[in-house]
């Protein structure tokens, strides 16, 4: 990345300096920096790839790829020296730095910490701003971190970072838990910058590395005619006033010319989308109920269901409360529900790598966000496993694509395995948003994965299909069972608890599940095991003694030398 930043430093001076050689001179270093960024690009690849190494458990694999990365970097040539500081910048006026390094995925819930304690001690102790910005890095795939401060309190936060890695190399390298351990490598940070200020490129005479500062810019440079303010001064001129009651008709002709407060918001048809998908905003459902708990004894309800819609009253009723509060208040509101859900998403972080390193010596495959493993809790036969994502995922149904399409590869790769041995597959997988004290639960998506004889899975899909009609209550909202055809997806809407069978993808069943409390959560294996007639049938999972470390350890080495063949995640290599 120096070599990125050295040719990103040069192209800034030969278009900001005040002489017209400037720009030829940016040029040429560009030109000479090129195979500098070729060369670490080439050693973060092999970077990359002896982590994915590491994580399988291939030692000798691991020391050749961090061999040959160490080499690389070595080969590197030095960055070309700054010819000259930028004549136009304005660079000493700056207020601060930004600097963007670089963390393994892994690492990210260590440094984050229980609740947002261990960034919150470092951003503390080092008097600079830590973030963890969502989008990984296009490049390696490795998350973003935002050093944002004084030079110096950068320098103390990215140290800071780094020892938090070192101590989590250690304690996996005594058998403990964790991942890092590699000097951070700084780099421009490219996003899009607030209006109030200016983002200026300097050369470090010191280091010989590009670093940003800010700039405030003059009121009549300032994007929307707000003024030369600072962020600071924006949050400050927020109105406390609550919004007037919003004219829905038109005074002239009558008519409707606006439903809710936020119509005419802005809002993008991919932004709507993208919250729909993660989940982020409420539907008009969602915020009526709200409104009615609010109101109690209050709430009469309408006189009809038009009515619901014809009068500004009931389409109140539809709005979310936020919008009816003053833009101080709304704007904080808003960040405490972000930092509630940045919260929230560290510890499932937590939970997901917690997970991931207990199972590691059951991994046989691994993908970019997917991997598969044997089953160690009572194995169904030996080719019982589970295809489980990196990071946590609620459900298949909510899965991101990328994710969803990573399972499915999985999927296939083991239908064409077992059908060459004469047998076939069937997929499990129950998803149930409570946990056991009625808490949203944390469970991240499973596919387990059934080998079953030809003879027992051509009675499969009808002994499966009486199971579940008679499944649960006798009464209930949603149909008893559903055809998938295969894959749940696009059958079952997110946020639903449900139950789904598919039989080598070609067909299959879900059934919504509507009282979690009363249902029988190895409902899956213990039908397979009444189909194949297994001899621990009617033991329940959690009395099933587990099997041996030594044995369920041979049965994963075989198991991947017989997945090898079928193996997609190969191509990754």
């Amino acid at each position: 990345r120096s070599g990125r930043e050295a040719a990103g430093g040069a192209a800034a001076g030969g278009g900001g300096g005040g002489a017209g050689a400037g720009g030829g001179g940016g040029s040429a270093q560009s030109a000479q920096s090129a195979p500098a960024a070729q060369v670490e690009v080439d050693a973060n690849k092999l970077a990359a790839k002896a982590l994915r190494a590491k994580m399988r458990g291939d030692t000798a694999e691991y020391e050749r790829l961090q061999a040959q990365a160490d080499a690389a970097a070595a080969a590197a040539p030095p960055a070309p020296p700054p010819a000259a500081a930028p004549s136009g910048g304005g660079g000493a006026g700056g207020r601060g730095t930004n600097v963007e390094v670089l963390v393994p995925e892994g690492s990210v819930g260590m440094l984050i910490g229980k609740g947002g304690s261990t960034i919150l001690a470092m951003e503390k102790e080092s008097q600079a701003r830590i973030r963890l910005l969502s989008e990984p890095d296009a490049e390696t795939g490795e998350r973003i971190v935002l050093l944002r401060g004084e030079e110096d309190a950068v320098d103390r936060a990215q140290a800071l970072i780094e020892e938090r890695l070192s101590e989590a190399a250690e304690r996996e390298a005594r058998g403990g838990k964790g991942r890092g351990g590699k000097k951070l490598k700084r780099r421009r940070p490219d996003r899009a910058r607030p209006a109030a200020v200016e983002m200026v490129p300097e050369f470090d005479a010191a280091t010989g590395q590009l670093k940003v500062v800010e700039r405030r810019v003059e009121a009549s440079e300032a994007a929307g005619g707000r003024g030369g303010g600072s962020e600071s001064d924006g949050e400050e001129a927020l109105s406390t006033r609550r919004p007037k009651r919003v004219q829905r008709f038109d005074k002239g002709s009558g008519e409707r010319t606006k439903y809710f407060r936020d119509d005419d918001a802005g809002a993008s048809l991919s932004s709507l989308y993208e919250e729909a998908r993660r989940g982020a905003g409420k539907t008009i459902d969602d915020h009526y109920a709200d409104n009615v708990a609010r109101a109690g004894r209050k709430y009469k309800g309408p006189a009809s269901a038009d009515d619901e819609y014809d009068n500004d009253g009931g389409v109140e009723m539809h709005e979310s409360r936020l919008s009816r509060k003053s833009d101080a208040k709304r704007k904080q509101a808003e960040a405490s529900q972000q930092a509630a859900a940045e919260r929230r998403q560290g510890a499932l972080e937590q939970t997901a790598e917690k997970r991931f390193n207990e199972r590691k010596h059951l991994v046989v495959a691994l993908g970019e966000h997917v991997y598969l493993r044997l089953q160690d809790k009572a194995p169904i036969g030996l080719g019982h496993c589970v295809i489980e994502p990196i990071e946590h995922v609620p459900s298949h149904v909510e899965a991101a694509e990328e994710v969803a399409t990573e399972a499915r590869n999985f999927q296939k790769c083991l239908v064409r395995m077992f059908a060459a041995r004469g047998a076939q597959l069937v997929f499990l997988e129950q998803h149930l948003r409570l946990g056991s004290a009625g808490l949203p639960s944390r469970d991240t998506m499973a596919i387990e994965c059934i080998p079953l004889p030809a003879r027992d899975a051509a009675a499969a899909p009808g002994y499966f299909k009486k199971a579940i009609l008679e499944c649960d209550e006798e009464w209930s909202q949603h149909k008893k069972i559903y055809d998938t055809g295969g894959c749940v997806r696009g059958t079952v809407p997110a946020g639903f608890s449900y139950f789904a069978v598919s039989f080598a993808l070609q067909a299959g069943y879900a059934h919504v599940v509507e009282n979690e409390a009363e249902w029988n959560t190895d409902f899956g294996r213990e039908t397979v095991e009444g189909l194949i007639e297994f001899d621990g049938a009617g033991i329940p999972l959690k009395r099933r003694p587990p099997l041996p470390f030594e044995e369920m350890r041979s049965r994963v080495v075989d198991f991947g030398k017989a997945f090898e063949p079928y193996d997609w995640t190969q191509q990754l290599s």
